[in-house]
């Protein structure tokens, strides 16, 4: 987590830039040098990224969730999770 200095939080508020903003580029932005540049266009190819996996979630939820079953780089399987059999 990055140290929010008293300069930076200062003319964060005058910009109307809020942490979640800060947080948001800092995931989804591009490095530049010592900068995280975060345009419209990449700001609009995440928004379309997060509603993909939105909906994922969502039919995730629907099935009551799936236990994947790994080894190392390797996928063995995946089948829907049943709480009743505790089946992870």
């Amino acid at each position: 987590m990055m140290q929010v200095t008293h300069h930076a939080q200062k003319r964060m508020t005058k910009r109307g830039i809020t942490k979640d903003m800060i947080d948001f580029t800092l995931d989804f932005g591009e490095t530049k040098g010592d900068r995280w540049v975060l345009n419209r266009k990449m700001i609009e190819q995440s928004i379309g990224d997060l509603e993909r996996k939105l909906r994922t979630a969502k039919k995730l939820r629907d099935k009551g969730g799936i236990v994947v079953v790994a080894e190392g780089e390797s996928l063995l399987t995946a089948y829907d999770f049943d709480s009743r059999k505790m089946a992870y």
